[in-house]
């Protein structure tokens, strides 16, 4: 007779699959009534549609991925749970993460604490849910109005938009700036919300913001060659570089490109920012010139006419230029911003993005502030090598 035991590994194999069987199914359960809480929240608000049913979709989560997920639908077909994460994105909730999310999305605290016994089985009482998302406006601009170094190697700026609603609903531009410090680390230095949309005068009011709270020295900018970016910049701080960024510009550009000629155009543009001088820069400019003037003549003058903002990264050693030959660094940022915020479709006051983004650019900051990008020596041999220090801001 054959001996049907199981091996040890093999029944710790089986133990493991029913575990995972059982949480997957939990957690479906889970899912579920959470949706269905959310529904009926939504129809509460919405007395003039109704529930229509479910549609099913799969649910990538920690415990592997869940089939045949009911997501309930309304007959308006607006409602789009809050906690369901887009298709082919892992289900990873935090109940910290929840309860501020919720809380600045406009949810009462009454109602979280519903949603937190539908979705965890615990209860916190409506004071409890106040005590944890009490962030006053005084701690938030304590922080943004905290003291910064005298000195910021680099200082990355960018912006992007969330719906935020003044009466009307409408999508405004937030902006955020980080800082790379002497020592290599990078800090966050501020965020900002300026109803109204970008201008020169914004710009102005950031770099003044900077060299208030004691900003003085920069050696170079780095930001998306917005109007009047540059300029305003360059008014508090006359000393410092500006780089405009490579990507942005050559996406850009690109747009205007037919999709034949898009990858070789592509190609010919990186040879220029691929130089390992402006000299061989500028050579390469004008052999793209030469081979696509005719044809995109407007891609060319962009790019000579923002000739020395798309190199000045080039000015310093080969090793530091992949960190500041663009705003990447700063960009990912601003897309965790963006998918952290994604399961609110607006926020109900200006206040509650203050808040939102509060929470997460300073746990972002903590993070940033633990890590040392690898160009301390090579900084330092160039800094001598040049026999100066960075360039002194003036505050006119």
């Amino acid at each position: 007779m054959r001996d049907t035991k199981l091996s040890h590994e093999d029944f710790r194999k089986e133990i493991h699959k029913v575990a995972r069987e059982l949480i997957q199914e939990f957690t479906k359960q889970l899912f579920e009534r959470l949706m269905l809480e959310e529904r009926e929240m939504y129809l509460e608000e919405n007395v003039h549609t109704k529930g229509n049913g479910y549609y099913e979709r799969n649910l990538i989560t920690p415990q592997g991925e869940i089939k045949g997920l009911k997501v309930p639908r309304t007959r308006d077909g607006n409602f789009r749970p809050a906690l369901l994460p887009p298709p082919r994105q892992k289900a990873m909730i935090d109940i910290g993460e929840l309860i501020t999310l919720l809380f600045v999305a406009g949810v009462s605290t009454r109602k979280i604490n519903k949603i937190l016994e539908t979705w965890y089985g615990i209860h916190y009482s409506p004071s409890s849910i106040a005590r944890l998302t009490k962030v006053t406006e005084e701690e938030i601009e304590r922080w943004r109005n905290r003291p910064l170094e005298e000195t910021y190697l680099f200082i990355f700026v960018d912006a992007t938009f969330l719906s935020i609603r003044r009466g009307a609903t409408a999508k405004e531009p937030v902006y955020v700036v980080m800082g790379i410090r002497k020592d290599w680390t990078r800090e966050i230095l501020s965020f900002y919300v300026f109803a109204g949309g970008e201008s020169a005068f914004l710009w102005r009011e950031i770099a003044n913001d900077l060299y208030r709270r004691g900003v003085r020295k920069v050696e170079m900018f780095i930001g998306d060659g917005l109007s009047g970016l540059e300029e305003a910049l360059r008014e508090i701080f006359p000393g410092a570089d500006f780089q405009h960024c490579v990507v942005h510009h050559m996406r850009n550009c690109l747009k205007g490109v037919r999709k034949r000629d898009r990858e070789g155009l592509a190609e010919d543009m990186k040879k220029i920012f691929r130089a390992k001088n402006r000299e061989e820069a500028y050579k390469e400019l004008m052999e793209l010139k030469e081979k696509w003037g005719s044809k995109y003549p407007s891609v060319i003058k962009s790019t000579e006419r923002n000739f020395h903002c798309l190199t000045a990264f080039m000015k310093y050693p080969e090793g530091i230029r992949r960190f500041i030959y663009s705003t990447n660094s700063i960009e990912r940022r601003m897309k965790e911003i963006k998918r952290r915020t994604k399961v609110i479709e607006q926020f109900p006051w200006e206040g509650s993005v203050l808040k939102l983004l509060y929470y997460l650019l300073k746990e972002e900051n903590d993070r940033l502030r633990s890590r040392t990008l690898p160009c301390k020596d090579e900084w330092e041999k160039f800094v001598k090598s040049r026999g100066n220090e960075v360039a002194a801001g003036r505050h006119t």
